[in-house]
């Protein structure tokens, strides 16, 4: 009969991580030769939420617990690869937990951390030039529901750094946001969603330069200035609306003069709710996309689309000569809709895939702008042409 005991520690370590963290420690208490083991994890998922009755007192053993974790001699040799840490209990206080918060990160920073993910309710993150913004070691970071606060005097240096995620992520201004992008000069992937509240009033996100390894990006409407990822090869902007209404000066410096896209190959608009879909917008969008080859639309239910879109004067090159696929989402079978759609249609000459999802039957506005799509004419003879309903 096999001694599970009787296996190496490499072997224990390894089915110790396939664990809850919350078991991974509770093994310790089976013998001292499983003390260790969970302190030689180089992954680790970290809750303060718990499954018992009493979750105030559980809570307030947390920061001790992760002190003790975080600064246990047994583990300081060991290679952090990922960590995960989540702080939702509702007696979080923001200021009073921040420099606690501060010392795990930084205990991470000296194990070599390379995956970082921190979700906090309310949160405030007070950042020093020797925690989380400068770190040679990172590769990824996610930040969920946070504040990030007194980033002026802080160093931010993470030249590792290929992904960075941020969702509901507040800085006191958009000169932070700009110096923590800029401070990840191989960044590969950024994703921003919910990113402060006024970031786009203050008129400085402009400076922001192109990110030149940036591959992928998937932004929020007037998150990032747009000229900084102008390098990427796949582009989704979610909230989008159009520029050519009166919004203020620094506001319409992010999007007036679109920059010239020349890796973009796949672009994802989704326009926000309440929304008006502008088709010239898109179009001044392809004129600077070369060689996009698959375009996106999603429209929300309640966003609206001028009507009077006219086919445009001058063809985008990406559309006579590149683009392959084309879905639109959200087609409410207006004459703007269909305009868009048929001009795909006559002029995209290597188009192979056209897919309409249109709003349901009953609330179609006009429906001969469905039947009329199947009586297009297709330039390109390989065109596949899908309609159906949203639901």
């Amino acid at each position: 009969m096999i001694n599970i005991n009787d296996f190496p520690d490499d072997i224990l370590t390894h089915i110790v991580s396939f664990l809850p963290f919350k078991q991974a420690v509770r093994t310790t208490i089976l013998s001292k030769r499983w003390l260790p083991l969970f302190h030689s994890l180089d992954v680790l998922n970290i809750d303060d939420d718990d499954d018992s009755t009493n979750k105030k007192r559980y809570w307030y053993g947390f920061p001790q617990f992760m002190d003790k974790y975080m600064f246990s001699p047994h583990s300081q040799h060991i290679t952090l690869k990922s960590l995960h840490i989540k702080c939702s209990y509702k007696l979080w206080d923001a200021r009073a937990n921040s420099p606690s918060l501060n010392k795990w990160i930084e205990a991470a920073k000296q194990r070599g951390i390379q995956y970082l993910s921190l979700r906090y309710l309310n949160a405030m993150l007070e950042p020093t030039s020797t925690t989380l913004f400068c770190c040679k070691t990172l590769v990824v970071l996610k930040l969920l529901n946070m504040r990030v606060a007194n980033m002026h005097s802080c160093s931010v240096d993470l030249p590792s750094l290929k992904t960075l995620d941020m969702n509901s992520v507040y800085f006191d201004d958009m000169e932070n946001l700009t110096r923590l992008i800029s401070g990840c000069p191989i960044l590969e992937n950024l994703k921003t969603s919910r990113v402060g509240a006024n970031l786009a009033v203050t008129g400085v996100g402009g400076n922001l330069k192109p990110l030149s390894k940036l591959i992928k990006a998937d932004i929020h409407f007037f998150e990032v200035p747009i000229k900084a990822v102008s390098n990427v090869q796949f582009l989704s902007i979610g909230q989008m609306r159009s520029i050519s209404y009166s919004y203020s000066k620094e506001i319409k410096s992010y999007y007036i003069g679109f920059p010239v896209f020349g890796n973009l190959t796949d672009l994802q608009i989704d326009w926000g709710n309440g929304g008006s879909l502008d088709w010239d917008d898109v179009v001044k969008i392809l004129q600077n996309c070369s060689k996009l080859r698959t375009l996106k639309i999603k429209k929300c239910d309640n966003s609206r689309t001028k009507e009077d879109w006219k086919y445009p004067d001058h063809d985008p090159e990406c559309v006579s000569s590149h683009l392959t696929t084309c879905k639109i989402k959200g087609y409410d079978v207006l004459y703007a809709d269909f305009q868009f759609a048929t001009y795909i249609l006559k002029k995209a000459r290597l188009l192979q895939d056209m897919s309409i999802l249109h709003v349901p039957y009953p609330k179609l506005a006009s429906p001969q702008f469905l039947k009329g799509l199947f009586s297009c004419p297709r330039i390109s003879p390989v065109c596949k042409l899908y309609v159906s309903s949203l639901g």
